[in-house]
């Protein structure tokens, strides 16, 4: 039987691997999962093979520290039970103030998002976004926004070209009321894109660099 590699990760974690190496012997780690000495050696493996742990040879048994995959792994799997037992209407990110490419006032100009901007948010956004670099202390609510549903803003094709969903957040930075918008499909980034009825950087006085706390509303 094929085993979900989270539980076996958890386990590790439960056993001290979470934030340093830890020594952990396969026996031990089958009697916590409820398998044999055998199963739970090949269950090391494949989790060093997934990148998820790294393990070297100890004294009694393996000495085993959790990856950074691995971390995120169960932060996921944390966030998505949190959601489940404690319903949160709010998330509080912070961010680095970064330049983008560009790319955002050319998205934000398509009148058919325009149109759907103003009906579902009730502003119609300055035409480009402002861009911040989540904290890595942040990124378990950026990413637990990623996976929530959201204000959907259909995509469209436009001259050849298509246009995906994206979907927004209601936010506010101090007494600014802003949006924060993803990309309906949820991908790894770090970066979180804001939109507002004023040029957010004028407005707020911002330049590269500066830290900014982001409210957003999840209801």
């Amino acid at each position: 039987m094929k085993r979900d590699p989270v539980s076996s990760l958890k386990q590790i974690a439960l056993m001290g691997a979470l934030h340093a190496p830890s020594e952990i012997t396969t026996g031990k780690l089958g009697e916590a999962l409820g398998i044999s000495q055998q199963a739970a050696s090949r269950e090391i493996m494949k989790l060093h093979q997934q990148g998820l742990i790294e393990r070297q040879m100890g004294s009694r048994g393996f000495r085993i520290s959790i990856t950074e995959k691995g971390i995120k792994l169960l932060r996921r799997e944390y966030e998505e039970y949190r959601m489940l037992f404690e319903p949160v209407k709010k998330l509080v990110i912070h961010g680095i103030v970064s330049g983008g490419l560009g790319e955002g006032r050319y998205y934000i100009s398509q009148p058919k998002y325009r149109k759907q901007f103003q009906e579902k948010l009730l502003f119609l956004p300055y035409e480009g976004t402002l861009n911040l670099k989540i904290i890595p202390s942040d990124m378990p609510n950026f990413e637990l926004l990623a996976r929530s549903p959201g204000i959907r803003i259909e995509g469209f094709v436009s001259k050849g070209r298509t246009f995906g969903d994206v979907k927004c957040f209601l936010a506010r930075i101090h007494d600014m009321e802003c949006a924060v918008i993803l990309p309906a499909r949820t991908h790894y980034s770090d970066v979180m894109e804001l939109i507002a009825s004023r040029h957010l950087r004028s407005a707020l006085s911002l330049k590269d660099g500066d830290l900014l706390e982001v409210t957003v509303e999840l209801e």
